[in-house]
C-alpha cells in the first residue's frame, strides 16, 4: 500500500503512486478525472468536421426541387353527377402519399363546406374519403398530397354537382 509520505507523484499530492488515497485499501480505488490530452481535442473537432461535411454533401446531393407526385387514376372523373347520400373521392397517386399530411376540401360558392380526412386504411399511393349529405348543387374538391418520400405538396381540384 502506498502512502502520500512515501510518494513522488507531484501531480496528485492527496493520492499515492498507485492511485490510492493515503490508507486506502486496493479495492477500493477512487478514479481520477479523466482528463483529454493535448492530441485528443483537434482530433474530436476534426472528426466533427468530417461528419458534418458528410452531412452536407448528402444534402447536396438529394434533388432540390422534387419532382411532384403525378395523379394516376381519379374517381369520380370531372364533371360527374353524384348521389346525395354518399360521395366517394379516390385519386391514385404515382408514389405513396402522406395521408396525415394530406387533405381534401369540399368547395362550394368559394367557401370550404367540409374538410375531408384521408382514410388511413387505404393503400399508401391512394387518397380516399367519404363525404355524405352535401346539398344539391355544384362542387369543387380540391385536394392537397404530401409525398411520404420528399414532402413536396402536390394540389389539384375536381367539379362535381351533387343531384
Amino acid at each position: 500500500m502506498c502512502r502520500v509520505d512515501r510518494c513522488a507523484n507531484a501531480l496528485a499530492p492527496a493520492r499515492g503512486h498507485c492511485g490510492l488515497r493515503s490508507g486506502a485499501r486496493r479495492g477500493s480505488m477512487v478514479r481520477r478525472p479523466n482528463r483529454m490530452s493535448a492530441m485528443a481535442a483537434p482530433r474530436i473537432l476534426e472528426r466533427t468536421c468530417r461528419t458534418v461535411l458528410v452531412l452536407v454533401a448528402l444534402l447536396a446531393a438529394a434533388p432540390a426541387g422534387a419532382e411532384p407526385a403525378r395523379v394516376m387514376e381519379m374517381r369520380p372523373v370531372a364533371s360527374s353527377v353524384m348521389d346525395g347520400n354518399r360521395q366517394e373521392f379516390f385519386i391514385r397517386f404515382d408514389r405513396p402519399i402522406d395521408h396525415y399530411g394530406s387533405r381534401l376540401e369540399v368547395v362550394r360558392d368559394g367557401q370550404v363546406v367540409r374538410t375531408l380526412a384521408a382514410r388511413l386504411n387505404a393503400a399508401p399511393e391512394v387518397l380516399f374519403a367519404i363525404a355524405g349529405d352535401l346539398a344539391p348543387g355544384p362542387y369543387i374538391l380540391r385536394w392537397f398530397a404530401k409525398s411520404w418520400r420528399d414532402g413536396s405538396v402536390t394540389e389539384g381540384s375536381l367539379d362535381f354537382s351533387v343531384r
